[in-house]
């Protein structure tokens, strides 16, 4: 399902003898160069990232391999060299790059972008013209940006607009300005991408029932409409409603409003963060915040974060919310307990004594083998301890001890190699 799943994307290189690794996973973009058997490469893209750092892979979280995809000149696709691909990453990938937003920008929406791209690279103009209007209209449908590149009779075409702002909503900045007040394309381009409205005509985003309107087809709308709609309610919650990260383009006096505020943080915790300092401090509204997602905790004053029910409520919805509780509350054994139930990667931000903790420890690679890294070093040398980290994820006997890694039992528990 789209947004409950990481994604990273493997470009076979030079007939599949190498694979090029790519992936958004926080803000910089990541790449991998693979070389070597190709079972291998895949196996070390499943289970480490271009940083070495490995990934969270378990049986409640397998790497799913989805079919290969050809594309290239035997498919009627153009030939896109490894230099092609590093201009569009530091042309138009680069120009409207955002920061990791797991609502608004994240790795999918990566991986559809460099498909997209990959179907339509645009390596030239006369490719585009060869293909007469049916094909630039295709080109369109299949990659928005092909309008940037695109004469200026086509960017004055409704048509092709509209196929291109369907696809890539961002792409209304290279319409003609006559389009860009067009109230049906505007919107059009706002439903496949809220951002989108920055590039609308003044008098659009001045309008209130166009603005109305737009933010709730996408409340990310809400942050290029005019300032004073961004201080009238009805908006703000009609944007929020859509979507609850849009919050953070309200205006300061609804940010002070605790009605509005606890009505937001109902629909996302997170939100808490764009809320003003005061509302942090109001009790009732950093429960439903915790409670409705655990990570909010991040953002409320150190009083509640010493809180054993705040905490608690917390790490019941998330574990990894445990990073965020006082240090007293991170040697707490029950509140810990929880949290790496939730979550066995918890157990990085538990006390030192508690990963001490063979329970603490067996109930955190039960859910995530891997966590056993971050188990105190006797205990990756207890045999039953190691085995049920290997059971629940295969990759987790590179943290056992070097005697257990080389132990039968242990290595045929691994179920691979």
């Amino acid at each position: 399902p789209f947004g409950l799943h990481h994604t990273f994307v493997l470009l076979e290189l030079d007939g599949g003898v190498r694979d090029l690794c790519m992936e958004k996973f926080s803000n910089p973009l990541e790449v991998m160069l693979l070389a070597g058997d190709r079972k291998e490469r895949i196996a070390h893209a499943s289970h480490f990232r271009a940083t070495g750092e490995p990934r969270a892979v378990s049986e409640q979280r397998p790497v799913v391999q989805h079919h290969r995809v050809e594309l290239g000149p035997r498919l009627g696709f153009p030939p896109v060299s490894v230099a092609d691909l590093l201009r569009w990453i530091k042309g138009p990938l680069a120009m409207n790059w955002r920061p990791l937003n797991q609502l608004t920008s994240n790795c999918q929406h990566f991986a559809i972008d460099l498909q997209a791209y990959l179907k339509n690279p645009l390596v030239g103009a006369e490719f585009q013209i060869r293909r007469g209007r049916e094909g630039l209209l295709s080109a369109m449908r299949e990659n928005g940006w092909a309008l940037a590149s695109a004469p200026l009779e086509v960017r004055q075409d409704r048509q092709m607009v509209e196929a291109a702002v369907r696809q890539n909503g961002l792409a209304l900045q290279f319409a003609d300005e006559i389009l860009q007040r067009d109230p049906d394309l505007v919107m059009a381009a706002i439903r496949q991408d809220g951002f989108a409205m920055r590039y609308a005509a003044q008098d659009l985003r001045q309008n209130r029932d166009f603005v109305l309107a737009a933010v709730r087809t996408s409340g990310f709308a809400l942050r290029y409409a005019a300032e004073r709609y961004q201080k009238q309610r009805d908006i703000v919650m009609a944007a929020v409603h859509t979507h609850p990260a849009a919050f953070e383009f309200a205006g300061e006096e609804l940010r002070h409003d605790r009605e509005v505020v606890l009505r937001v943080v109902q629909l996302d915790g997170r939100v808490l963060g764009s809320a003003a300092e005061a509302m942090k401090k109001d009790p009732e509204i950093v429960r439903a915040a915790v409670g409705q997602h655990g990570c909010a905790l991040q953002f409320v004053p150190e009083k509640f974060r010493k809180t054993r029910d705040v905490v608690l409520a917390a790490v019941l919805q998330n574990g990894l919310a445990l990073q965020f509780a006082g240090e007293e509350l991170r040697a707490d054994r029950d509140i810990v307990l929880t949290a790496v139930r939730r979550h066995g990667f918890a157990l990085e931000f538990a006390s030192e004594e508690l990963r001490r903790d063979r329970e603490v420890v067996l109930a955190a690679v039960a859910k995530h083998g891997c966590a056993l890294q971050f188990a105190a070093s006797d205990l990756k040398r207890d045999r039953e301890v190691v085995l049920a980290a290997v059971r629940s994820d295969g990759y987790a006997l590179d943290f056992a001890s070097q005697e257990l890694r080389n132990d039968g039992e242990v290595v045929r528990a691994r179920g691979f190699w």
